[in-house]
């Protein structure tokens, strides 16, 4: 989808004045031009500038993030034309992968800055992040790779997956609780459905691993959220819990990751099935609350008006 510099701007978050600045002074954004003159802009442009804002905020100048930008996007073909999208989730699979392995912060950083600048989140989470983890986590169960390297690892994509969150928790959409039960201590996946929500227009509050139910009761009555989502990696971490869940008085409620009809059945919670971005769609048609139609006027450079 194309779309003008004011749609990119309010959908990233940049300023119009700055997205130019950045296309003008490093080449960052490659728009195309209507026949009247206007700029489009492509879901390569949004990742770009996604990832720009993500390396700005861990402290690179904008000189060497759009430079770190460029030279780890994936190519042209040699006849000017894209590769498959198949070709490029191969590749950057094999890259990212080959990366969690190691203990080198560097190769690992640009791996996940090659995905982010190639793929747009929703591919990106559920075609490489997700693959990557349960791939590590298989390995680490094989024997294969330590447990300092899966934590080295899941660490470090944890980092920069948490960068891209920044914020979050604001604007005018629904709000979503998230968390993991008790004794659960492992969150990415929690993390990458809280993203795919956000892209949904969710607000995000999210409590993180290790939740007491107590915690996440006081929280939901202070805020009053429309969801209140627990995530585990075994269902057998809601065991313990059932009766707390089963007495819970809040919003919706919803079990993700590896949930059970046993689950379900016992506390009462609905079942969000498949990876974080399939959750997240059921979660959006399932839950968040309709709105009124209404017709938007749409200025010159494609903002609201």
């Amino acid at each position: 989808m194309l779309i003008r510099i004011g749609a990119l701007s309010e959908t990233t978050g940049v300023s119009e004045d700055v997205l130019r600045s950045w296309e003008r002074r490093y080449g960052l954004l490659t728009p195309q031009r209507t026949a009247g003159g206007f700029r489009l802009y492509g879901d390569d442009d949004v990742q770009r500038v996604r990832t720009m804002v993500s390396l700005l905020s861990g402290g690179l100048s904008a000189g060497d993030a759009a430079r770190h930008i460029l030279e780890t996007s994936v190519p042209a073909a040699a006849n000017g034309s894209l590769p498959s999208t198949n070709a490029v989730v191969e590749e950057l699979q094999g890259r990212l992968h080959g990366a969690l392995r190691g203990f080198d912060d560097h190769a690992l950083e640009a791996a996940i800055d090659a995905v982010l600048a190639a793929l747009d989140l929703d591919t990106a989470i559920r075609d490489v992040f997700i693959p990557a983890l349960k791939a590590i986590g298989d390995d680490w169960a094989a024997g294969t790779v330590s447990v300092a390297q899966e934590h080295f690892a899941v660490n470090v994509l944890r980092a920069r997956l948490m960068a891209l969150a920044r914020g979050w928790d604001q604007g005018f959409g629904p709000r979503a609780l998230l968390a993991c039960p008790p004794d659960e201590h492992h969150d990415v996946s929690l993390v990458l459905f809280g993203l795919a929500l956000r892209r949904r227009g969710w607000r995000i509050t999210f409590l993180g691993a290790n939740t007491p139910i107590a915690d996440i009761t006081a929280t939901s009555r202070k805020l009053a959220p429309e969801l209140a989502v627990l995530y585990a990696s075994d269902w057998r971490a809601y065991e313990p819990i059932f009766p707390e869940l089963k007495s819970y008085a809040g919003p919706a409620t919803a079990l993700g990751g590896a949930t059970s009809g046993t689950a379900v059945e016992a506390t009462g919670w609905r079942h969000l099935d498949g990876d974080p971005v399939a959750a997240a769609d059921q979660a959006t048609r399932e839950f968040q609350p309709k709105r009124r139609n209404s017709t938007v006027a749409e200025t010159g450079d494609g903002t609201a008006g």
